[in-house]
């Protein structure tokens, strides 16, 4: 049995297909053809507007806000101290303590930063208080009662060991000094005043505080004769 073997023909109609491409499209072989998207110029400025329009803003944001932080007080500037009168807040506190609020006047270099009745308190010791910064940057405060007890009293000092008793300004005071981990140094004074316990404390030096309580025996007595 002969084998047949067909022979190419010279006929082009008898030629397979094969994909053709036009225009530049590359053909694939289902027959789909892959166009490469083009877009005109004002296309692609609204495509880009946006983010400039983000830059730009963001630009002006900037400009607005920068004179805001150059007139920001550097962390070394001298620190904002408000406004306190603490003789018209003593006025105050008088209408509703059972005791004279003292109101020291601590001379030049001694800010007031707060002054304030607290009444009602969960401890249940009704008082007035004071702040000031003192002439060295550090701070003292006073407290005054009439409902002082031991356990108010150690709370107040911040648990600090007694480390004597201080005749001055007239007054027995008894002192107290504790340092944290980092050096810094804490001194209470006790005093009885007339009608009232007043705790003189704070980070101030010793001569501080010792300025502190002599203006607030002569505040007290200021107030007896005024009274």
């Amino acid at each position: 049995m002969s084998q047949y073997n067909p022979e190419p023909s010279d006929d082009p109609s008898a030629q397979p297909d094969v994909p053709t491409s036009t225009s530049g499209d590359t053909a694939h072989p289902d027959g789909d053809s892959q166009v490469t998207p083009q877009i005109t110029t004002k296309q692609a400025q609204r495509i880009y507007a946006p983010a400039r329009g983000m830059i730009i803003s963001m630009a002006v944001l900037v400009l607005l806000t920068l004179p805001f932080f150059l007139l920001q007080p550097r962390p070394d500037g001298q620190t904002y101290r408000p406004d306190v009168d603490v003789a018209q807040e003593a006025s105050y506190a008088a209408d509703v303590a059972e005791f004279t609020p003292v109101a020291p006047e601590l001379g030049d270099g001694y800010s007031p930063n707060y002054a304030r009745w607290q009444g009602s308190s969960a401890d249940d010791v009704d008082r007035w208080e004071a702040g000031w910064v003192t002439p060295s940057s550090r701070f003292v405060g006073l407290v005054q009662t009439d409902q002082a007890n031991p356990t108010w009293l150690v709370e107040q000092v911040g648990q600090a060991p007694q480390t004597g008793t201080r005749e001055a300004h007239g007054i027995d005071w008894d002192t107290y000094q504790a340092e944290d981990d980092d050096g810094k140094i804490t001194r209470s004074w006790v005093g009885e005043l007339d009608d009232s316990t007043v705790v003189v404390t704070g980070t101030a030096s010793e001569e501080e505080i010792s300025h502190v309580a002599g203006a607030v025996v002569d505040a007290q007595a200021t107030e007896a004769t005024q009274n």
